[in-house]
């Protein structure tokens, strides 16, 4: 499958889980401490994580921080699905793209530890580029990572996993245009406290995690100690060795120490690491092309490769190495200092992440692209401070400055084996690129900082009125060069040296908010929200096409504005919970690929740029229900109408490329109108849990889920 493949889902993982309570052993029924997000420390009678029912009648309070104040979820004017670690443990719920079943509009896909995207409504599966932002901000313990793949870390040790969908960026630290997913984990507890979990499935996945926490110094210091490995084998057959791929191996660490300096400042340090070693990233053959893929087939036959042709049953015939590593270390340090009414929070960060890749590139027994891929070694530092008002005065604000730090050393390369005639069979390259080798290292910089605020007046215990505004301004810097090892005139012509100098690109944006809201009762709140985001521009780390030149590796920012209305409510003594809103969505200069023609007829070249606008549109609902005493249902759904409104010269699809359908007149299509890729029209996620105390400190829980999809398309060219 020489650039003709196509990767299907996994297969479902079924995991056996067997917790241990080592708590109860070393200390006995010991009752749980819990705290807020930012370090606060709460009764521990209160909880704040999401949907974790008490069993036993009312549904419990879910308390969040979407606007960086401990606030129950059912009285804050945003669109907000949230779920605790209590229920991702007992729905074996350990990997990102696993939250799809509970979060509604959201849509994390996976290919590999560097190729995942996030997205919300729709919005956010634009091409994997080192150069460009996610579209959702992902914050792991208040600190923003700066790349997608950051967070593609196993859930472990949660406290909670709040989804914020709209624009964001008056509160938080970096912009966003379709939303934020703020992860946090669990605090260091002055009650001493042991556990330790293992899982067991089919694919021989295995996993294990233990944590360990209490007082270092008796009500002064706690610390927090948190690991895992987890391991699954891969599901794909390579027919040629009998290896398997696709499999995850990896391994997690985390320390943490809550430090009550005085009784009006509190300080939160977190280290942590995580490693992945797997052969991961293959793809199988799912569809060879039109014509029952007859220039496909006769290409890989006449290179004397074996041909793999069954969709349903996940083989390949690699006869070399594909295998990635990931290294991820990060530091952070969290103060929250009270002065009098008001609260001063500071945010220092450091993070690293490292992907070094090994990739058999033609996927066939033919050595055709012995190895090719990106390497990418990230670091970046933030900084950000916050003062807070009281939250119970009729005004009260929020205000800070964010400072971002970014930079990558990235080394794009290719090596072209012996057997040229795979290679210029399939259209690719000519027999004079046998055993060439060029690699393409790039420099990329990102230095932002931002100013916010926000501002809540609540003239009445009935109204609420807010206004935020945020004022970004991000430069970033590339500059990327090629060299070949110049086996062949033909190949240095065509991958010949390169160096583009530095390229630098200034950005300013401004995001807003403006939101109302009504409460009929205590449990019925009504709301109605305008919002703009944006999400920053970049430089293509990439070496452009010699008749376009550099300027077509800049890339401008994009808008949103969004509209939301809805209505949060309580009913039957907290026993019942139903959400809805509706939301509009319009992007301007929406980032993805776009075809340019270079002056040939009939000659264009794909570039990433922005390609005019999307809209986003629909109705999100949540409904949790204690009908009687330790049952609870849960359904979350969301209908999403998400379009190109002006995506003239976009990419056309494979079948259309081919010879035998020359006759449609040209290599552009046109998608306005069309549905943006990777967003399904339809979702539902229905379930239930059952709780039973069975006898002492023993309880018994039961847990039944389903997630389900409409059709999507997978890919830009739709």
């Amino acid at each position: 499958m020489i650039n003709l493949d196509s990767t299907r889902d996994k297969p479902p993982v079924h995991r056996w889980t067997i917790a241990m309570c080592v708590a109860a052993a070393l200390y006995g029924a010991l009752p749980v401490s819990t705290y807020a997000s930012d370090g606060a420390a709460l009764d521990s009678n209160d909880s704040n994580t999401a949907a974790d029912d008490d069993s036993y009648g009312r549904l419990q309070e879910v308390v969040v921080s979407a606007r960086r104040r401990e606030e129950n979820a059912q009285s804050v004017p945003i669109p907000i699905a949230a779920v605790g670690g209590n229920e991702l443990d007992q729905t074996g719920t350990i990997r990102l793209e696993g939250l799809n079943a509970h979060l509604p509009s959201m849509n994390v896909e996976f290919d590999n530890p560097r190729q995942n995207s996030i997205a919300v409504r729709g919005l956010g599966n634009n091409p994997a580029n080192d150069a460009l932002e996610s579209s959702v901000g992902v914050y792991l313990d208040n600190v923003y990572l700066g790349r997608a793949a950051m967070a593609n870390i196993d859930l472990i040790d949660i406290d909670q996993v709040a989804l914020l969908r709209g624009p964001q960026g008056t509160l938080f630290g970096k912009n966003t245009t379709a939303g934020v997913l703020n992860i946090t984990t669990k605090l260091p507890s002055f009650t001493p406290e042991a556990d330790g979990e293992v899982s067991i499935g089919n694919l021989n996945s295995k996993q294990w995690r233990a944590s360990l926490t209490g007082p270092l110094i008796d009500g002064t210091l706690a610390g927090r100690l948190t690991a895992s490995r987890t391991y699954q084998e891969g599901f794909v057959d390579d027919v040629y060795d009998g290896r398997k791929f696709n499999g995850v191996n990896r391994d997690a660490i985390r320390g943490q120490l809550l430090w009550n300096i005085t009784s009006d400042l509190n300080l939160r340090l977190i280290a942590e690491h995580e490693e992945e070693h797997s052969d991961t990233g293959v793809g199988i053959l799912y569809n060879p092309g039109p014509n029952g893929g007859t220039k496909y087939f006769n290409a890989v036959r006449a290179a004397g490769a074996v041909v793999v042709d069954d969709p349903n049953d996940p083989q390949t015939t690699i006869d070399g190495k594909t295998h990635m590593v990931v290294h991820q270390s990060g530091f952070s340090g969290e103060a929250n200092w009270s002065l009098g009414d008001y609260k001063l929070t500071s945010i220092s960060a450091w993070r690293s992440w490292a992907f070094v890749p090994s990739n058999d590139a033609d996927n066939v027994n033919v050595n055709a692209f012995p190895n090719g891929g990106q390497a990418v070694h990230d670091q970046q530092l933030s900084q950000e401070l916050r003062l807070a008002s009281p939250g119970d005065k009729p005004l009260s604000w929020v205000g800070g400055l964010y400072y971002f730090w970014q930079q990558q050393h990235n080394d794009l390369y290719t090596q072209y084996g012996a057997n040229a005639t795979a290679i210029q069979a399939l259209g690719l390259g000519t027999a004079a690129f046998a055993n060439g080798y060029y690699n393409a290292p790039a420099y990329l910089r990102t230095e932002s900082g931002a100013a916010f605020g926000q501002l809540t007046w609540r003239p009445s215990d009935s109204w609420e009125f807010a206004a935020g505004i945020r004022d970004t301004q991000e430069g970033k810097a590339m500059r990327i060069t090629r060299s070949n090892n110049g086996v062949s005139p033909a190949f240095s012509a065509a991958f010949g040296n390169y160096d583009s100098g530095g390229l630098t690109l200034n950005n300013n944006t401004v995001s807003a908010l403006l939101s109302a809201s009504y409460k009929f009762t205590p449990d019925v709140m009504t709301y109605a929200s305008l919002s703009r985001g944006a999400k920053a521009g970049g430089i293509n780390p990439s070496v452009p096409n010699g008749a376009l030149g550099v300027n077509s590796l800049y890339v401008r920012a994009e808008t949103a504005e969004d509209a939301e209305l809805g209505i949060k409510s309580s009913w039957l003594n907290h026993r019942v919970t139903a959400n809805a809103n509706l939301f509009w969505t319009e992007v301007k200069n929406y980032q993805a690929t776009l075809l340019e023609s270079v002056g040939a007829t009939n000659t264009f070249i794909q570039v990433l740029t922005n390609i005019g606008k999307v809209r986003t549109r629909g109705v999100e609902t949540e409904v949790t229900a204690v009908p009687i005493d330790g049952l609870t249902l849960q359904l979350s759904g969301s209908y999403n109408n998400a379009v190109y409104l002006v995506y003239d010269n976009a990419p056309c699809s494979s079948e259309l490329l081919a010879p035998t359908n020359a006759a449609q007149g040209s290599l552009i299509c046109n998608l306005s109108g069309k549905p943006v890729v990777g967003a399904p029209t339809w979702v539902a996620n229905p379930g239930a849990s059952w709780t039973q105390h069975l006898t002492g400190s023993l309880t018994g829980d039961a847990e039944a889920n389903y997630s389900w999809r409409s059709k999507q398309f997978g890919s830009a060219d739709d």
